[in-house]
């Protein structure tokens, strides 16, 4: 993963397989099968930037219905650890200062 911040401060991220991710926004579209706060393993990257995630094994138990998120927006994502919590970083992680979501 790597991070660029914008002219106003506000960090974007270019996620790769093998990132951990969480849903910050449940997934669009007419069938809502991945909610916010379910997090995965990254396994693809599609060229338009979207996302396939492995839910199975990580929030979700390995033997779910649903095991993967296929084609999810980067902007529904943020970086998160091995148990699911987002990452924080600079000024923000030690006074936890950022903005709600």
């Amino acid at each position: 993963m790597r991070t660029l911040t914008g002219v106003s401060g506000v960090e974007s991220y270019l996620f790769e397989p093998g990132d951990l991710v969480r849903l910050v926004r449940d997934e669009g579209g007419s069938v809502n099968t991945a909610r916010a706060g379910d997090w995965g393993l990254v396994t693809k990257v599609h060229p338009c930037g979207a996302l396939d995630l492995k839910l199975a094994g990580y929030s979700r138990t390995k033997d779910s219905l649903l095991t993967r998120a296929v084609a999810v927006p980067c902007g529904r994502v943020e970086p998160c650890d091995r148990q699911g919590m987002p990452l924080r970083r600079g000024f923000a992680a030690v006074w936890d200062t950022r903005r709600p979501r």
